[in-house]
């Protein structure tokens, strides 16, 4: 794949919204097809047949004489001495959506104030799928990287705005040890605006992942009468929100205070 040389690429859009399947995919498989068609033409002319009958076949990659599997050209063969080439450009005519439903459990110590993610089952639709193994990638990842933002991840600034977390070691992560084993289930609604029928799925695991956990903390202290935390939940934010309804008032001065 090449990008950024108007030479090659005389037009485009960017890189952007989870779609290098449905843009490019699709605009792979249009010229693909076109350039079997380019190619039939030169092998009717080879083979001296009609073009209506030639058949192509894709495990050999030849073009054969339909009931005459003898009579038969390759494409590479096709392909000397001048190239076989075409220029496809692929239009949506609009943005896919792709869905889901993301659900967390959570458990919450209410002595320190540490959230911990206990479980979370997914469902994510992002029409037909290609390759599962990429697109279950995805999800995992996007659901980690989703689930940090609603538990750690957050930048902070001093009273000067000097960064406090401007590196790995002061900027919290989830790490792989401290997320349980994601349940993923299947379901594909193929779109109709892409001749793949696929929809995005990069973004689908942050998307779902960060309101499931942080709802799933609030209602672990609901009963407490905890109703909103400011996200990330960080314990110091968690313990800051008991504090009230256990009775203890707010931190005092040198006691830790939310940020």
């Amino acid at each position: 794949m090449k990008w950024g040389d108007t030479d090659l690429i005389p037009e485009g859009g960017g890189t952007g919204g989870s779609r290098s399947l449905q843009q490019g995919g699709a605009a792979v498989q249009q010229a693909s097809q076109e350039l079997i068609e380019v190619a039939r033409q030169r092998a009717a002319d080879v083979l001296e047949a009609s073009p209506g009958d030639l058949v192509f076949d894709a495990g050999r990659s030849a073009f054969a004489v339909a009931g005459d599997p003898a009579a038969e050209v390759p494409l590479a063969k096709l392909a000397e001495p001048e190239r076989l080439f075409v220029r496809a450009v692929f239009h949506a005519p609009g943005p896919t959506f792709p869905f889901g439903t993301h659900v967390a459990v959570a458990e919450v110590d209410t002595e320190t104030g540490k959230a911990v993610l206990r479980r979370m089952v997914t469902v994510d639709d992002a029409g037909t799928v290609i390759n599962p193994l990429l697109a279950e990638g995805q999800r995992h990842g996007g659901i980690a990287q989703g689930a940090a933002q609603a538990l750690l991840e957050e930048v902070v600034y001093d009273a000067d705005g000097n960064p406090l977390t401007a590196t790995f070691a002061d900027y919290a992560v989830l790490s792989p040890t401290e997320v349980p084993s994601f349940e993923l289930a299947d379901m594909a609604t193929p779109t109709t605006y892409n001749p793949l029928g696929a929809k995005g799925i990069g973004e689908a695991g942050t998307i779902g992942a960060t309101p499931a956990v942080q709802n799933a903390i609030i209602d672990a202290l609901a009963h407490l009468g905890v109703r909103h935390i400011d996200m990330p939940a960080t314990p110091q934010r968690v313990w800051n929100a008991l504090r009230p309804v256990s009775g203890a008032g707010p931190a005092g001065p040198g006691e830790p205070r939310s940020a």
